[in-house]
C-alpha cells in the first residue's frame, strides 16, 4: 500500500473516527436534565458510557508525549518494543507531528464541551473529571517537552539527557495507562496534585 495512501487514510479515519465520537457524546447527554445537581463523586453514579466515552480524550496527552519524548528515546528499546511500536501507534504519531493545527482543533472542542461555563453537555462528573485531566496531562505534556527541547542539545545527548527524557516518557505513559484503567473500571484516577486540581476545578464550576 503506498505511503501517501496510508496517511490518507489515517487523517480521514481520525476525522471520522473524532468527529463521530464529539457527535455521539453530545447527543447522548444533550438529553438529561440535570445542569444543576451538583457533582458527585460516588463510583456507584457512573455509567458504562461515562466509562468508555472517558477514554478517547487520553489520546491527546499521550500523542503529545511520545512525540516529545517517545520518538527520542524508543529507538533505544529492544527491536521487539520497536517494531510493536511502528505497527500500532507510530502512524498515528505521524499524522499527529504533520498535523500540528490537529491538537489545538481537539484541545478547544474539548473544552468547549466540557470545561468552559455553560457547557453544552449536562453535567457529567466522571466524564468531565476525565477529560479535564486529559486536557490538563496535555498541558503539562507541552510544557514538558518544550523545556526540554530548550536545554542544550549537546546535554539532551547526553546520558543524563537521556535518563531525563526517559523518566519524562515513562512519567506520560504510566499516568495515562493508570487513568485509562481507572476509567473501564469506574473508578476516580488518583494522580497526586492532578487529580485534585481537576476535582477543584469540578467543584468551583458547580
Amino acid at each position: 500500500m503506498p505511503k501517501s495512501f496510508s496517511l490518507s487514510f489515517i487523517i480521514i479515519a481520525l476525522t471520522f473516527v473524532t468527529g463521530l465520537t464529539g457527535f455521539t457524546i453530545y447527543k447522548i447527554f444533550k438529553q438529561q436534565k440535570d445542569n444543576n445537581q451538583k457533582p458527585s463523586f460516588d463510583n456507584n453514579t457512573i455509567t458504562t458510557i461515562d466509562r468508555f466515552c472517558s477514554i478517547p480524550a487520553y489520546w491527546l496527552p499521550l500523542l503529545e508525549g511520545l512525540q516529545n519524548f517517545g520518538q527520542q528515546i524508543l529507538p533505544d528499546y529492544p527491536f521487539s518494543l520497536m517494531s510493536l511500536y511502528k505497527k500500532t501507534l507510530m502512524p498515528f504519531v505521524i499524522v499527529y507531528v504533520t498535523h500540528p493545527n490537529w491538537a489545538f482543533i481537539v484541545f478547544f472542542i474539548l473544552y468547549y464541551l466540557f470545561v468552559r461555563p455553560k457547557s453544552p453537555i449536562p453535567n457529567r462528573p466522571f466524564l468531565r473529571f476525565n477529560v479535564i485531566q486529559a486536557i490538563l496531562l496535555f498541558l503539562i505534556n507541552s510544557l514538558l517537552g518544550a523545556t526540554f527541547r530548550a536545554l542544550p542539545i549537546e546535554f539532551r545527548m547526553s546520558l543524563y539527557g537521556l535518563m531525563l527524557c526517559n523518566t519524562l516518557f515513562w512519567f506520560v505513559l504510566l499516568t495515562i495507562t493508570y487513568s485509562v484503567i481507572k476509567s473501564v473500571q469506574g473508578k476516580y484516577a488518583k494522580i497526586p496534585v492532578i487529580s485534585q486540581a481537576v476535582k477543584i476545578q469540578i467543584d468551583n464550576r458547580n
